[in-house]
């Protein structure tokens, strides 16, 4: 989702949580009371009796009947010997429970009992039928108009023993041809903690009554199949994802709701269920009331598990088994009169929620702003409801109204949610695409490397098998070139033991024979100790600074004699001019070896009469010694030049193996020349013999 995208979504969502906010708080006022259509004040009764006669139903509307109404007490006190012990006609205000009021004589009044309600209405004559709403009334009640029994809800008697109760609002129609209707309601209740009349009893034509009720029904029934509708989406979520422990909370919270809203109210659940008596619908609606709790709960604790810690959801649990058992076990009367320690259970875990939301909010996690403002709202209807069933607030049943707006909030997560999980899948399927696109030159690409790799791998197995054919043969070579001359000096050393070489000079002859046949022993031996040295790169180099004429001058002194008794013609020089000022950082002891081996393999295959030259060139482009060795000889085999500087490289063809040497002596100086950051190389050039190439770093 881009930003700007986000941003008025998150602008949207808060307008509709604001239009919800407004929309409740709208259902809280107007549930107070009645609507009328009247600007005109809304009568109140007044000692029994309330005046309707300016009341017009078609202009004016509807009017609750609230106020004082005429009240006979029935004062015997349980435990006591049965009876009816009825007191005097004293005042009582409606709407309001028992225990929260005092009748007009000023004595308070218990919850459970008897007590009968009169109220006389003043109106004019009507040609059409007027009705009166009567509520839900704690627990059991007859209704007289003008001394006949209309309705009757449960049985309302004086005697604990034969009533019994049964809450259902009604509607009754009766007719006002006369200026005067009474109302005698007489009210019951021994099975609940609150008895009376908790809201207020409306009147008006029957038209206007039926609208009300048909209202009512049907915002109980959309709320209540909101409830339904939603909690088997989330149940269908969780059956498609079992992992998703939290959508299964979420069903069982709307349920539970759903479960209370139908069992209060308009009551469809128990008017649905045949035989449901009033035990069972108060227990279903104190235990819908608990686990709706404590299901919302762990739905919360499922999501912020950082924030709400798994300690309290086990502890919330363990209270609500108790709850539970409470109700399952002892009487209405009695869980009904502990209602204050469910509502403080739910009360704490709500302000849990609270501060964890508020948290999840600081943290900035992803919805948690949108379930804050859910939750408050959700928190909100529940204090209302508190007040409202404990009498301390003037209000209707808010529950439903509060999850629903939850629900809301929770559905614009789920699009946040949805619409940035949208937006990644559309981002990821570009990249697929572009992957895709280019699919087929990777594929190119990487069988390209695969050939190449192959091709690798077989040069170097071609490698290791010339390698090891040159291991063999060096093997072999060194063998036969230390068979020979021990085999020689065994000869000799028996000649002498056994006096066949008796003559003295014959006797030097064979001596320095045998010393010159160790010697060249030692030297192959030391050959085979410095290649392996080199090999290891465990050589020290004993750098200096060799300016190019000294070096010249150098091999000069060292081979110029040598070369004029031998026949041959020698020359060191240096190419240029700015060779004289160039300069090379060498261990001049080993370079010497590797001149000595280039001189002296050139002088095996340079006849007498040959030339040997020297030539000595610096590239300062490229910063490097150029140090040719030229010959005018035999020359290399061409099938030779690659394999020449192998470390165990020996053809019977080649130069090298046309004297007894080992052949070690190119390899040792390839690994010096490297050592020292160098290359060497051979070639013959066209005019015949050979040339090796030493390249070395320039000094400047």
């Amino acid at each position: 989702m881009s930003r700007n995208t986000e941003w008025a979504f998150k602008r949207w969502s808060k307008s509709m949580a604001g239009l919800l906010l407004l929309t409740a708080l709208w259902a809280v006022l107007g549930g107070c009371s009645a609507a009328t259509q009247s600007t005109k004040p809304i009568p109140k009764a007044e000692q029994g009796i309330i005046d309707l006669t300016e009341w017009s139903w078609d202009e004016d509307g509807i009017v609750p009947l609230n106020g004082q109404w005429a009240f006979v007490w029935n004062n015997s006190i349980r435990g006591e010997k049965r009876g009816p012990k009825i007191g005097g006609i004293t005042t009582l205000t409606v709407p309001g429970t028992w225990g929260n009021l005092r009748m007009g004589n000023g004595e308070a009044l218990r919850n459970q009992g008897y007590g009968i309600y009169r109220l006389t209405i003043n109106h004019q004559i009507q040609d059409e039928l007027l009705a009166v709403r009567v509520p839900n009334i704690a627990t059991a009640y007859d209704l007289s108009i003008n001394g006949k029994v209309v309705m009757s809800r449960g049985r309302a008697d004086t005697d604990e023993r034969k009533a019994f109760p049964y809450q259902l609002p009604a509607m009754v129609h009766f007719t006002a041809s006369g200026t005067q209707t009474v109302l005698e309601l007489a009210v019951a209740n021994y099975d609940h903690r609150d008895g009376g009349i908790r809201t207020e009893i409306i009147i008006g034509n029957a038209s206007q009554i039926q609208k009300l009720q048909i209202r009512h029904a049907a915002q109980e029934l959309i709320i209540l199949g909101c409830l339904i509708m939603i909690g088997f989406y989330h149940l269908g979520l969780f059956i498609l994802r079992r992992k998703e422990v939290a959508n299964i909370m979420f069903a069982l919270l709307c349920f539970f709701v759903g479960l209370r809203m139908g069992l209060i109210g308009e009551g469809f659940i128990v008017q649905w269920v045949k035989g449901m008596d009033w035990g069972t619908a108060i227990r279903l609606e104190y235990l819908s009331f608990i686990m709706g709790g404590w299901s919302g709960f762990a739905f919360f604790q499922i999501i912020y598990p950082i924030e709400i810690k798994r300690v309290w959801f086990k502890l919330s649990s363990g209270i609500a088994a108790l709850l539970i058992l409470s109700v399952l076990v002892v009487p209405p009367i009695r869980f009904t009169s502990w209602v204050m320690g469910y509502q403080i259970y739910i009360l704490l875990l709500s302000a849990i929620v609270l501060v964890s939301l508020v948290l999840s909010s600081l943290r900035r996690r992803e919805g948690s702003r949108l379930a804050l403002i859910g939750v408050a709202g959700l928190v909100i209807t529940i204090v209302n409801d508190i007040l409202f069933y404990n009498g301390w607030w003037r209000s209707i049943d808010l529950l439903p109204i509060g999850l629903l707006f939850l629900i809301v909030m929770n559905s614009f997560i789920i699009s946040l949610r949805f619409s940035r999980t949208y937006d990644r899948a559309e981002q990821m399927s570009a990249e697929l695409i572009e992957w895709n696109n280019s699919l087929e030159q990777r594929i190119s690409d990487r069988t390209d490397e695969l050939q190449h790799s192959y091709q690798t791998l077989e040069e170097a197995k071609l490698d290791l098998e010339r390698m090891e054919q040159s291991r063999v043969q060096l093997v072999s070579n060194i063998s036969h070139d230390l068979r020979t001359p021990i085999t020689l000096l065994q000869g000799y050393l028996e000649a002498l033991r056994d006096n066949v070489i008796s003559e003295p000079t014959q006797r030097e002859n064979t001596i320095r024979l045998m010393l010159s046949k160790v010697e060249g022993l030692n030297s192959l031996i030391q050959d085979l100790f410095d290649l392996s040295v080199l090999e290891a790169r465990r050589v020290d180099l004993a750098l200096e600074k060799i300016p190019l004429p000294s070096w010249k001058d150098r091999i000069t002194e060292q081979y110029g004699l040598e070369m004029e008794s031998r026949g041959i013609a020698f020359d060191c020089s240096l190419a240029t001019e700015s060779t004289f000022d160039a300069a090379v950082t060498i261990d001049i002891r080993r370079m010497d070896r590797v001149i000595a081996n280039l001189v002296y393999n050139a002088i095996k295959y340079t006849p007498r009469g040959g030339t040997i030259r020297i030539t000595m060139r610096d590239d300062a482009d490229a910063s490097t010694v150029e140090v040719l060795v030229t010959d005018n000889g035999s020359g290399i085999e061409p099938d030779d030049l690659p394999y020449l500087f192998d470390r165990y490289f020996k053809n019977e063809k080649s130069r090298s193996s046309a004297s007894s040497g080992s052949g070690l002596g190119l390899a040792i100086s390839k690994e010096i020349v490297e050592m020292h950051g160098g290359q060497i190389s051979a070639l013959n050039p066209p005019e015949g013999g050979s040339v090796f190439r030493i390249v070395l770093p320039l000094t400047k």
